[in-house]
């Protein structure tokens, strides 16, 4: 995520894709940052034995919500990128300028600005700290104090909102706006690319009678032609035809390459999104298990194997973190290039 961040910042951010990819790439790193701290903290208390007056095993309790807001930060940013495509291939016109690289910055500000301030003073308040003695340290310590409210009706509440509400939203939007722009996109490739095949046809057509006429007009003329040798006639043909050693690209060919850039960009928001969606699915699973199965949770009977599964949960969640860079590096031509020259 840090070599993302220096190449995208290199590249400029000259368009709104561009701005939510950066986006996308700084709540991805925060996010592993955080985990990361977390899971060195509670290394330090259950393997260093670092006992200080703050409770650090509790520390690495707390800190995994902070690591959530900015993966629900990443979920919006990919919504807003899913949806941003979505809109500008299948309704280009009307939305052409509206995703412009300011307005995407705004976007995006907006989305960090907004999670963090429902998300930060909710956390805070509801996740309380209290002097406890501790028996293996023969001393008071700060501690988190998991009350009754806490667990009945705070917890459920947080549960419910980043294991099935953000989630089940996220998808059924990245999944809806997907599959509708790769079938749009499509549509429009292949008009594209058979209206330049129909251009290029019109174009030697025309010419071929011109040359048929011009041939027709003069014996000498078609004497001429027709004791040329193999070689001759080619790059006379080539020359006649209108393909010079080095051609101006023509229009339709500009089109299709601007569909075929179009094309790699949005294949790299499906992908993104893909990775998303199948990273994602196992928190909505494990939500309705806990549902049918009470005893399925982090205080139940079953509560080893819930814990096993929220931690291959945060696994995939750091897949789904850490690979970006090669989805940009596949379909980003200009982030590839720029990579390669600094490395």
């Amino acid at each position: 995520n840090i070599l993302a961040l220096v190449i995208f910042w290199k590249t400029g951010l000259g368009d709104g894709i561009s701005v939510c990819f950066f986006s996308l790439t700084v709540s991805d790193l925060l996010c592993l940052v955080t985990f990361l701290a977390a899971t060195l903290l509670g290394m330090l208390d259950l393997n260093f034995n670092v006992k200080p007056y703050v409770s650090l095993y509790w520390v690495s309790y707390v800190v995994p919500f902070y690591a959530l807001m900015f993966y629900n930060i990443s979920i919006v940013t990919i919504v807003v990128l899913a949806i941003q495509k979505c809109c500008c291939v299948a309704m280009p016109l009307k939305f052409k300028d509206t995703f412009s690289r300011g307005r995407s910055i705004a976007f995006n500000v907006c989305i960090y600005c907004g999670i963090m301030i429902t998300f930060i003073p909710f956390t805070a308040i509801t996740l309380p700290f209290r002097s406890n003695f501790d028996t293996s340290t023969n001393s008071t310590r700060l501690v988190f104090y998991l009350s009754k409210l806490y667990l009945t009706e705070i917890f459920p509440v947080l549960k419910a909102i980043n294991y099935i509400s953000i989630p089940i939203i996220s998808e059924i939007v990245v999944l809806f706006c997907t599959i509708l722009l790769t079938i749009r996109l499509r549509q429009s490739l292949k008009f594209r690319s058979s209206a330049a095949v129909r251009g290029a046809d019109k174009r030697i057509s025309v010419q071929t009678r011109e040359e048929n006429r011009q041939l027709s007009s003069s014996k000498s003329n078609r004497d001429r032609y027709y004791t040329t040798s193999l070689p001759s006639k080619l790059k006379k043909l080539e020359n006649r035809f209108g393909f010079p050693k080095n051609p101006k690209q023509p229009r339709s060919d500009k089109n299709l390459t601007a569909s075929k850039n179009e094309f790699r960009v949005t294949q790299a928001v499906n992908l993104v999104a893909t990775i998303f969606v199948l990273s994602n699915s196992p928190d909505v699973v494990v939500f309705f298990a806990s549902l049918v199965v009470p005893e399925f949770s982090g205080l139940g009977q079953y509560r080893h194997t819930y814990t096993l599964c929220i931690e291959l949960q945060d696994l995939l969640h750091i897949v789904n973190m850490s690979v970006n860079l090669f989805v940009y590096l596949k379909f980003n031509s200009r982030f590839r290039k720029i990579f390669l020259s600094t490395f």
